[in-house]
């Protein structure tokens, strides 16, 4: 009876790996550790620069989106002009307000390096169709640390755990704070790491932070699997470091449907999949003496 148990479990993984879209695969495939990819997180930055967006206006956007979930194999997002992450990044930088856009984990659907070229290339400026070179800053999701992809996010965009300040004209200070939950979880290390980024909150005019796993459960998504969802007491200190440092959003995605929670003077905004198979659409985030947010649907000819 012991056998037989193995071997249902055994054959459903080997299923899930194949068609990689069930989370359990991941659960038992992949081997990246979370400690061990923020040590590489902060090493690169210690190395590198983090990002300084200067003379940002006084009022300002941020696009968010997440879950693209490329796959070559399934070819799931079509290519060039009208592949949806293409036209997310046009919208951005031909928007003269925004300043960069971000990608909030779930890059990929598959094994492979494919996905993260294809997220790479559909990033890349397009001097034809888009006013300005506007970055994106992505961190990495649950879909992209399984099947042993970490070391192909790290090749395409070096790291997940890092800052992103915004100094607009009259001198005003934002800051976005990126994190790394690709395994369920922030981790030691990188807490730490921001606990210490929070602890400068008053030099700064506005707070954001940036994660993948959506931290609420309700009615609609109770069907994803646990495997990447935060503990409940990491949830519960996350949220309190949240609300003790006036963080004024959390922009998250996993969940494929956009939601907003306000809990303990903080707002949670998740985005829908930009993947979706109706209208996908992303958050434009507007920064200014207050801050706002809308939805906006991806036009899709």
């Amino acid at each position: 009876m012991k056998k037989h148990y193995i071997f249902i479990i055994a054959s459903a993984a080997i299923f899930a790996t194949g068609c990689n879209r069930l989370d359990i695969a991941g659960m038992v495939v992949n081997r990246s550790d979370t400690e061990e990819r923020v040590a590489d997180w902060l090493d690169y930055n210690a190395q590198h620069s983090e990002p300084v967006i200067e003379n940002a206006p006084d009022e300002y956007h941020i696009y968010s989106c997440s879950d693209s979930h490329y796959s070559e194999r399934d070819s799931i997002v079509p290519q060039g002009e009208k592949d949806r992450l293409y036209k997310y990044i046009t919208a951005e930088r031909n928007d003269p307000k925004a300043v960069f856009a971000i990608h909030a984990g779930d890059m990929v659907n598959e094994s492979g390096e494919a996905g993260f070229r294809m997220t790479h290339d559909a990033l890349v400026y397009d001097s034809v169709n888009q006013a300005k070179n506007d970055p994106c800053f992505l961190v990495i999701g649950n879909h992209d640390v399984y099947f042993d992809c970490a070391p192909f996010f790290k090749q395409y965009f070096h790291t997940s755990t890092y800052t992103v300040t915004v100094n607009t004209v009259s001198g005003y200070k934002d800051l976005f704070i990126f994190l790394d939950s690709g395994n369920g979880t922030h981790g030691k290390r990188q807490l730490e790491w921001l606990e210490e980024k929070l602890s400068h909150r008053k030099d700064y005019r506005h707070c954001f932070v940036i994660s993948h796993n959506w931290l609420f459960r309700t009615s609609y998504n109770y069907t994803t699997t646990p495997a990447a969802n935060l503990p409940q007491d990491e949830q519960y200190a996350f949220m309190d470091l949240m609300s003790n440092h006036n963080v004024e959003a959390v922009l998250m995605g996993h969940f494929h449907m956009r939601e907003q929670r306000q809990f303990g003077g903080v707002q949670y905004l998740m985005t829908d999949n930009l993947n979706d198979s109706g209208t996908p659409s992303y958050l434009v985030l507007k920064v200014g003496e207050k801050v706002r947010y809308e939805y906006e649907e991806l036009e899709m000819e």
